[in-house]
């Protein structure tokens, strides 16, 4: 297969991955590893894929935040949970919201998850929309922690495998 075709399917699968979490990025990093003989090929490779996620994660961003300005709540007119579960998360989202307000720790929870997957990208992508994170620092976090985490398992994966 030629690099254009194999860059163009990572950029695609990354944009994919970013919006529907069951497909697998890490697993297609793997995939790469084993398959592209070329440390310069894997390379841009998974930057292909990493790009493809941020804009993915950017198109995920703007539609949570376009859709929560349009059909946003008033705080008060929020329901109380009426199980123990549903106040536990209600708990939580007002924590993670409260995180993602503040510039250094929402910046810091996004890159962790982006780099660790904890907690799960794909609700930290919705919560930073919701919060009042500014998208460039949302998308420089996601870059940079998938771009360290796609890397380090794209190289152990491609020099274990021979």
């Amino acid at each position: 297969m030629g690099d254009l075709a194999i860059h163009g399917a990572a950029f695609a699968f990354g944009f994919v991955s970013a919006i529907f979490p069951l497909f697998n990025a890490e697993a297609y990093v793997v995939g790469l590893g084993t398959l592209v003989r070329s440390d310069a090929r894997l390379v841009v490779a998974i930057m292909a894929l990493t790009v493809g996620t941020v804009v993915g994660k950017a198109l995920v961003f703007e539609l949570v935040r376009g859709g929560s300005k349009r059909f946003g709540k008033d705080p008060e007119d929020r329901h109380v949970p009426r199980t123990r579960f549903g106040a536990m998360v209600r708990r939580t989202g007002d924590t993670m919201l409260t995180l993602m307000d503040r510039p250094v720790t929402g910046a810091a929870t996004v890159f962790v998850s982006s780099l660790l997957a904890v907690p799960p990208l794909a609700i930290v992508s919705i919560v930073a929309a919701l919060s009042r994170q500014r998208l460039w620092v949302f998308l420089t976090m996601v870059l940079i922690g998938r771009s360290i985490q796609y890397l380090s398992i794209a190289f152990v994966i491609h020099h274990v495998i021979p």
